[in-house]
């Protein structure tokens, strides 16, 4: 530091001469202040960002706790064991069986009524976020529909930016209740009140306040907000309440894969209280020097400085987990996030998320991870996304809303737009929904998807209808009853070239690792030749070497293989 001869002062002269200084250590903080205030234009940002700075200023002068230093709450959690170290795992403990958690237990094994008994009848409540092309939403909602038993509510972004899609969209909300009260049927979709949308950023808390505040629009505690005096706000099945029975929470820029049908079907295989989340089940511990301490503003976020990771060891009762923002809830989770019980770890962790980057990828695993509610983890949401580049990676501009950290090459990331030729992909995923689409882009993709959805419709009612005949017959009922893949014993693939050889080529792994080569296709004590009807005989196990059999099946159901007669595998393309 540059100063005077501070003897020369009284103590408060000098401390004076040290704070005033430009030379003095109260100079960097004027530049820290300066450059925060360049994002930040309006005076209540700006006061924002100067009481939580003070926070770190203060308690370093006082000689007090930084925020949330002391930070403690007991997990919650009692089925899922805690691994830190995947590299150390006990013994007989693999890493697939601690990441790759279901929840399905046996029928026989559990109360009645812990699963729903007929598909047909579960109640589904979809939560979409949107911010724009009100079309994409009204179409999403359209593809999932079935009467009587899909709700909707809708969250759109709360800037002036987005007041047409809301407009737009209140007005096919009414309409469609419209159409439903003159039938005698009850409202089923809502929107979030527009003073209660959120204007959501990137990166920010926003993201996880406009999914709360869509939860409280699910239970009907908008209602009770005006009407305070009213009773029945404290239940989930006040009069005011959307009954449902699971809640899919997606943006409009999701679109189903499967059929309602098959939706339907695999979330009823599960019991009624389990929770689809898609969370890494290591504790996040991440460096102090990357997790940083925000404050949300002017539709940006703010650094201030750092805030301490939460961690188990380090004392804080509860580690932090990573998971998507997307998922599938019960019921009960809904409304324990809709309306957090007094002293309740959500209540208590929302004072600390709020400050977090990224917070709607910290927050929905976290909860159900240190809360009573991991019991009911199925740890898959049944989302297929696909990341992009890192944006400290980009070509010419980046998107400098990714790039908030104290090192600015330190970014994150979005989904990248899906393509057609990503289809067999995800038609191979097994995914209920995939995310995220663009309709102008890549303007085809959606009818794609549409047709091999109304395939799969059409086949479950032909399933159905067999089924009904032949529990009438009283034949027994085997599923699936349509095969795509080849019957016997799996198949050889022979080297066309060598089909006449004495010794026939057959494509096969080596006896380690995965190396894909052509060998012979018989052990050594078996003729080794063809016969001409070859092709029409089954695969005996026992006369070939173990790692030349394969199992043949599709890769997509759009074009088909035929095999010809002379054994040969003929290619007909289909629409894409």
């Amino acid at each position: 530091l540059t100063l005077p001869n501070l003897a020369k002062f009284s103590a408060e002269e000098a401390a004076h001469k040290v704070l005033s200084s430009t030379a003095g250590f109260i100079h960097p903080m004027h530049n820290r202040l300066s450059e925060m205030f360049e994002k930040a234009k309006t005076h209540e940002c700006r006061a924002k960002i100067a009481e939580h700075f003070g926070l770190f200023a203060n308690a370093l002068a006082m000689e007090t706790k930084f925020p949330f230093e002391d930070f403690y709450y007991p997990n919650m959690c009692k089925a899922i064991p805690r691994y830190r170290d995947w590299d150390n795992l006990p013994e007989g403990v693999k890493v697939q069986d601690v990441q790759y958690r279901t929840y399905q237990p046996d029928r026989e094994t559990v109360p009645e009524g812990t699963y729903l008994e007929n598909a047909n009848e579960l109640q589904v409540l979809y939560v979409i976020l949107t911010h724009d092309k009100p079309d994409v939403t009204i179409r999403l909602i359209e593809s999932v529909f079935v009467p009587d038993v899909t709700r909707f509510v809708i969250h759109v972004d709360g800037k002036e930016k987005s007041d047409d899609t809301y407009n737009a969209l209140a007005k096919y909300t009414f309409e469609k209740n419209d159409e439903a009260e003159k039938e005698g049927k009850p409202e089923y979709i809502r929107m979030v009140p527009r003073e209660n949308c959120v204007r959501v950023n990137w990166g920010a808390f926003s993201m996880v306040d406009a999914t709360l505040k869509a939860l409280r629009t699910v239970f009907g505690l908008d209602y009770y907000d005006d009407h305070p005096h009213e009773k029945g706000g404290d239940q989930p099945d006040n009069p005011h309440a959307f009954t449902f029975h699971k809640l899919i929470h997606i943006a409009s820029t999701t679109y189903p894969l499967a059929s309602n049908t098959e939706i339907r079907n695999t979330l009823a295989s599960h019991p009624l209280d389990a929770n689809f989340l898609h969370i890494i089940l290591k504790p996040n511990v991440p460096s102090t020097s990357v997790w940083g301490y925000f404050v949300e503003c002017d539709d940006a976020l703010h650094r201030i400085h750092r805030i301490p990771p939460l961690n188990f060891e380090k004392g804080n009762g509860i580690d932090i987990y990573t998971s998507s923002q997307w998922f599938i809830i019960s019921n009960e989770f809904a409304w324990y996030l809709a309306k957090p019980p007094k002293g309740s770890f959500v209540e208590y962790y929302l004072d600390y998320i709020e400050h977090v980057v990224v917070a709607d990828e910290a927050f929905f695993g976290t909860v159900i991870r240190n809360t009573h509610f991991c019991s009911t983890l199925h740890n898959d949401n049944l989302l297929h996304l696909q990341f992009d580049r890192w944006e400290n990676e980009a070509d010419g501009t980046r998107d400098q809303r990714k790039c908030v950290m104290r090192d600015r090459n330190h970014c994150g990331r979005s989904p990248m737009t899906l393509t057609v030729d990503y289809l067999p992909v995800l038609e191979l995923s097994g995914d209920l929904f995939a995310r995220k689409f663009d309709d102008i882009a890549v303007p085809k993709i959606k009818g794609h998807i549409d047709e091999r959805r109304r395939k799969e419709e059409e086949r479950f009612v032909r399933e159905a209808k067999i089924i009904e005949e032949q529990k009438k017959n009283g034949t027994e009922v085997s599923l699936p009853l349509e095969e795509y893949e080849f019957q016997g014993e799996g198949v050889l693939i022979v080297a066309k070239e060598t089909v006449e050889d004495e010794e026939p080529l057959c494509l096969g792994l080596a006896s380690s690792g995965n190396q894909v080569m052509l060998q012979p296709c018989f052990k050594d004590d078996v003729p080794p030749t063809l016969s001409s009807d070859w092709q029409m005989g089954a695969v005996i196990i026992e006369e070939i070497e173990g790692l030349n059999r394969w199992d043949i099946g599709p890769c997509s159901s759009d074009g088909e293989l035929k095999r010809n007669e002379t054994g040969e595998l003929d290619m007909f393309p289909g629409v894409y």
